[in-house]
């Protein structure tokens, strides 16, 4: 290869780094922010998660949802029990890590408090399976069209709520829920 055509080339590529190394240095050093406005007040101090509406004190909707069986169910139907109603999907995280769980607190508490899932993503099919995955034996509850979410102003799940037999919610945890946090729910439940 001649001298002249190879020093084209090392020019080349000597030039191509220059270039793109030029390019790079640009873009990190660009000094416009971007400059963010809230456009609503969030009380942080809440303790819960701010998109989430707080639901202690409401009665539960009367709508009603399809179970994985197929079945119409009248949420007011569930009523007469004090209840854990915990609003979940199969790929979320803390959904899968806190099944076990709940699955375990309905086994415990089987005649004093009902528990009922209610799957906001998944087919029927995905719910079943993954509720057998866990040992969930539960009543499993879909909500096809979003109304139950909609409804309560639900915007993150996991949601666990605390509903007295009569269908008022007195307690609600937003996120992944202990083992302790379910017992001091159920035991407030339970007075």
């Amino acid at each position: 290869m001649p001298a002249r055509t190879r020093l084209a080339k090392q020019a080349l590529i000597i030039f191509a780094v220059l270039f793109s190394a030029f390019i790079f240095v640009r873009a990190t050093n660009d000094t416009e922010t971007p400059s963010y406005e809230l456009t609503n007040s969030v009380d942080l101090t809440a303790g819960e998660i701010a998109t989430n509406s707080r639901l202690i004190g409401q009665k539960l909707p009367d709508l009603a949802l399809t179970s994985t069986n197929g079945e119409t169910v009248s949420i007011s139907n569930l009523f007469g029990k004090p209840m854990i109603v915990n609003v979940w999907y199969s790929t979320c995280e803390p959904c899968r890590r806190e099944m076990p769980v709940l699955a375990s607190a309905a086994d415990r508490y089987l005649n004093k408090v009902r528990f009922v899932g209610i799957n906001i993503k998944d087919s029927a099919n995905v719910a079943k399976e993954f509720a057998d995955t866990y040992g969930v034996k539960f009543d499993l509850l879909l909500d096809t069209n979003g109304q139950f979410i909609t409804t309560l102003g639900i915007a993150t799940a996991p949601m666990t709520l605390a509903v007295s037999a009569q269908g008022q919610v007195i307690g609600q945890v937003a996120g992944e829920i202990s083992a302790e946090k379910l017992d001091e729910l159920v035991k407030e439940l339970l007075k």
